[in-house]
């Protein structure tokens, strides 16, 4: 599938008109995170598999996990990532049966050129509150926080000076995540509410669980695929 990075530009800066950093509504209830993988990740068409957890906040208890697939046509550009993921991702969240008050999404928020990361360019589309927070920078210039648990350093924009995000170490002597708002959610609220998201994991719990889910599942289907027995779910965490 041909795609044009010029009308997709364009639609970022329209997109980018929505964005709403408003503090949230209410103390979050239900608070879930998604990923994505895909069976053939060097491949264009490929097919996705997506998958949302929704946990119970602050206990972190399972309330409810979804997943679905689909055929992925465009190709991943930087920059542009959610033209590639989100119709899999908004179908997959279309399923749940709790909605939750916001997701923590596996990429960014803000901290991106034009301001419309993966969950930022989701959170205007579902209307729901959104935190980016990836494994690896993708825009920004940005001091290195301490070692310990909790530091953190702002993202700034290189041409404008301009806040757009933060590096956040969420373990001791663990390289960092990237830790931006995406929307309907303030610069104030996204790291206490990625702390205590935080448990022995480097991670988040419910991006981190979605990933170790889509795993089981990329596994089954290719196992499915090859003729082989899979397991069931009963194990997926």
């Amino acid at each position: 599938m041909k795609f044009n990075l010029s009308k997709a530009k364009r639609a970022q800066k329209e997109l980018r008109k929505k964005i709403e950093l408003n503090p949230l509504k209410k103390e979050p209830k239900l608070v879930a995170g998604c990923d994505l993988t895909f069976l053939d990740p060097y491949k264009t068409p490929t097919l996705g598999i997506g998958a949302f957890v929704v946990l119970k906040w602050p206990e972190l208890s399972l309330v409810e996990v979804q997943w679905e697939v689909l055929e992925i046509k465009i190709p991943y550009y930087p920059g542009f990532l959610a033209f590639r993921e989100i119709p899999l991702l908004v179908k997959t969240f279309r399923k749940l049966k709790n909605k939750p008050d916001v997701v923590i999404v596996d990429g960014h928020g803000i901290a991106h050129p034009r301001r419309l990361g993966i969950a930022t360019h989701f959170g205007i589309v579902e209307k729901v509150p959104t935190v980016g927070c990836a494994k690896k920078p993708l825009y920004g210039k940005f001091k290195e926080p301490c070692k310990e648990k909790g530091c953190y350093e702002k993202i700034v924009d290189p041409k404008t000076q301009e806040l757009i995000g933060f590096v956040l170490r969420t373990k001791n002597n663990v390289k960092p995540v990237y830790v931006s708002p995406g929307n309907l959610i303030t610069f104030e609220e996204v790291i206490p509410l990625v702390n205590s998201l935080v448990t022995k994991y480097k991670l988040p719990e419910p991006t981190r669980l979605a990933h170790n889910y889509l795993q089981k599942i990329r596994k089954g289907i290719q196992n499915a695929c090859n003729g082989k027995p899979t397991n069931s779910d009963k194990s997926l965490f």
